[in-house]
């Protein structure tokens, strides 16, 4: 029996083109297709029997909204909320779980591994489901009895998928959040010293020796011996540098895992306005006098040195966001989730 192809909408390829297009489409738009054969094809060896037909139907009208919600348009407010990819995968899930109810018991029981190893990356390992499943599996007496049990766990561990990939979502938008702000502040600082450069003086004492009654004399980051409406900037910019260099060492070290949503992006994004922050931040310590044993720095190089070394040092501060986010992207990854099931 053929599902009926008038609920569906035209393929992706067929439509014109999409706003802000991604993978998770193409991922979407062929896992659709998949079900969609799989389904047919055990309805036929099934001779589509009165409530599977309906079964059936109800397969397709998840991989038509499926579809739907990955040929539409995806502005700002839905990609914030991904409305569009987890109603696509939510479907998609659903009508995954609705294939189990309709395949031959002999692939079913064939498909067991497959719905254990599912359930072991998003379920804990003490899960009664789980549990039960993979003692059935290792008996090696699965059975039609075992189909309700098989999807079971494969409806938890999808609602467990999309709790944690729910959570890497809302920690995304609150680092999105987070690199508004601070660079908001960032340039706030960077303009009031621009403009009135003496309110944030990144001048250092130069190391001569001074006429008894005079000031020590100042070098500044622009290279003049009294603030400039260039040194706040410079000082900003030189810390960017840093922070840049920071990001290209952890680019070195770091993996992609398999989710739904990336925070590398907007993790190295938040470095820049970071680096900024504390090379102005740090400056203004050092040549403060606040520092012990330190007088402050006496030569333009040594200025900007320091400026440089602070911006990179944005990953003392931003290395707690980065542990949280690797945290978050592997309880969503089920490449790793099932080494450390048993733990949550």
């Amino acid at each position: 029996m053929a599902l009926d192809q008038s609920a569906f909408p035209e393929r992706i390829g067929d439509t014109g083109v999409l706003r802000w297009p991604g993978t998770w489409r193409v991922y979407v738009s062929t896992r659709s297709e998949e079900i969609r054969a799989e389904t047919e094809r055990a309805l036929t060896i099934r001779d589509g029997a009165g409530q599977l037909v309906s079964v059936g139907e109800g397969i397709g009208t998840h991989l038509a909204r499926a579809e739907s919600y990955a040929q539409g348009r995806n502005g700002l407010r839905r990609w914030l909320t991904g409305h569009a990819v987890e109603g696509a995968w939510s479907n998609v899930n659903s009508a995954t779980v609705m294939m189990y109810g309709v395949l031959p018991t002999a692939e079913l029981c064939g498909r067991a591994p497959e719905v254990a190893a599912i359930g072991r990356a998003y379920l804990p390992g003490d899960d009664p489901r789980l549990a039960h499943l993979q003692a059935r599996l290792a008996a090696g007496d699965l059975g039609e009895g075992d189909r309700p049990l098989m999807q079971s766990v494969l409806r938890a561990a999808y609602t467990a998928q999309a709790m944690e990939t729910g959570r890497v979502r809302s920690f995304r938008n609150l680092l999105l959040g987070g690199v508004v702000m601070l660079s908001l502040i960032v340039l706030g600082v960077v303009a009031v010293g621009a403009i009135w450069p003496d309110v944030i003086p990144m001048c250092g004492n130069q190391a001569v020796a001074q006429v008894q009654g005079q000031l020590p004399a100042q070098v500044c980051p622009t290279g003049g011996l009294r603030p400039g409406h260039g040194d706040v900037p410079l000082v900003a910019l030189i810390g960017m540098l840093g922070a840049a260099l920071a990001t290209a060492a952890t680019l070195s070290t770091h993996s992609d895992l398999s989710t739904r949503y990336s925070l590398a992006v907007v993790q190295n994004l938040l470095k820049a306005p970071a680096g900024v922050a504390t090379s102005v931040l740090g400056l203004l310590i050092l040549n403060s006098g606040s520092v012990p044993g330190f007088s402050g720095l006496g030569s333009q190089p040594a200025i900007l040195v320091w400026a440089m070394a602070f911006g990179y040092g944005q990953q003392v501060v931003t290395r707690f966001v980065d542990q949280r986010a690797a945290n978050l992207l592997s309880a969503a990854s089920p490449l790793t989730a099932a080494g450390g099931s048993n733990s949550r």
